[in-house]
C-alpha cells in the first residue's frame, strides 16, 4: 500500500514502464527526451547489460533507479 501520493505515482510509474517519462517529462527540451530514452533502455535491458551499464556510468542516482525497478 503506498505511503503518499508521490510514492503511489512513483509506484505506478515503475509498474507501467513509464519510471523515466515521470522523472524526465519536459518533452519540448531535448535534453529531457534524450535522458528519457537513455534511461528508459538501461531500465529495459535484461539483468547483465544492465549491470554492464551501471558500472560503466557508475551513478548513484541509476543505481537507486535501478533498484526501485528490481523491488518492484
Amino acid at each position: 500500500t503506498p505511503l503518499d501520493t508521490t510514492h503511489r505515482v512513483v509506484v505506478m510509474a515503475t509498474e507501467r514502464g513509464l519510471l523515466q517519462e515521470l522523472i524526465f517529462d519536459n518533452k519540448v527540451l531535448f535534453s529531457h527526451r534524450l535522458l528519457a530514452d537513455v534511461l528508459g533502455t538501461i531500465l529495459k535491458m535484461p539483468g547483465l547489460k544492465r549491470s554492464l551499464a551501471q558500472a560503466q556510468l557508475k551513478s548513484r542516482y541509476l543505481e537507486a533507479l535501478i533498484e526501485k525497478q528490481r523491488s518492484s
